[in-house]
């Protein structure tokens, strides 16, 4: 097996192969684990959002653009295969929904997100970054298992701190997969030109591409827990961040009795507390209960 290019670091080999042309998902477990076999670590990037690689096998997308963008001195920037790890406990005041209920559930969530949908938002990392970053080991491949479909997996590049939370909280592990059931999809090509004519208001069906989009924005490798993960107080992974307007901030001061300048926001909840002065706490008083629980 010959990858596209073969770039080697402290931290990995990694083959990266380009993927531009219509490709099997057969062909890609294939090539992948030939890749493993020879101790490479592949990577795929595409800028189809609809190809078949996309969680066969450890991934990127990045934008469909024309060769002088390609080496012009702009960062091409990742929009897919590249996520962060997130946890949080599910109350009232989150900015996310419950994704048990859709509504709050008191216990706690992690799983993988991409960098704009993080609270706070993460930075985008650019191609020529994770070129560099998969080889010396600051990103690492993940391999995550559906909770609701063991059939189902997502594969996904992250900085290595988060892939070692992860293990920790979730007792995960990136197995070698097995494999694959014959899903294979079919690949449809034609030499006919793209007709980007406008059909909005003409009568009679027009229809697309058959072959759905593979890539999803949602989070993946959703766990929840009843209570905090461990050391979760100890390592915030990032500041959460408090909103708040003037009349709020001098609201809630009144009720903690303290100054306005002394609230923050609970490091786990995002509860507004009386986080900074003398003997202030990090977080809530049940955020605290909660983390003793453990």
């Amino acid at each position: 097996m010959i990858t596209d290019v073969l770039v080697t670091g402290a931290g990995a080999r990694v083959g990266w192969e380009a993927q531009y042309s219509p490709i099997t998902a057969s062909t890609v477990r294939r090539r992948s684990a030939k890749a493993r076999e020879r101790n490479i670590a592949p990577l795929w990037v595409t800028a189809d959002a609809t190809s078949a690689l996309t969680d066969r096998a450890p991934w990127t997308r990045v934008d469909d653009v024309p060769w002088q963008r390609i080496i012009s001195p702009l960062a091409l920037i990742i929009r897919g295969g590249v996520r962060h790890l997130q946890i949080r406990k599910c109350t009232p005041t989150s900015e996310r929904s419950c994704p048990e209920n859709g509504r709050t559930c008191g216990k706690w969530h992690s799983g993988w997100f991409l960098p704009a949908l993080c609270i706070p938002q993460e930075r985008a990392t650019p191609l020529d970054e994770l070129i560099v970053t998969s080889a010396d080991g600051e990103h690492l491949p993940v391999r995550s298992r559906s909770r609701h479909d063991p059939h189902r997996t997502s594969y996904l590049w992250a900085l290595a701190r988060d892939v070692k939370r992860w293990h920790e909280i979730t007792g995960e592990t990136n197995t070698p997969p097995e494999a694959g059931p014959p899903d294979d999809e079919p690949v449809t090509y034609t030499e006919q030109e793209l007709d980007s004519s406008c059909r909005y208001g003409e009568e009679g069906p027009h229809t697309s591409s058959p072959r759905p989009r593979r890539e999803t924005s949602s989070a993946t490798g959703l766990h929840t827990f009843d209570h905090a993960p461990d050391d979760t107080l100890l390592q915030p992974t990032r500041p959460i961040a408090l909103r708040l307007s003037p009349r709020e901030r001098l609201v809630i001061a009144a009720e903690l009795t303290c100054p306005p300048w002394e609230i923050g926001p609970c490091m786990l909840c995002a509860t507004p507390i009386h986080r900074y002065g003398p003997r202030s706490p990090k977080a809530c008083l049940a955020c605290r209960i909660t983390t003793r629980q453990t």
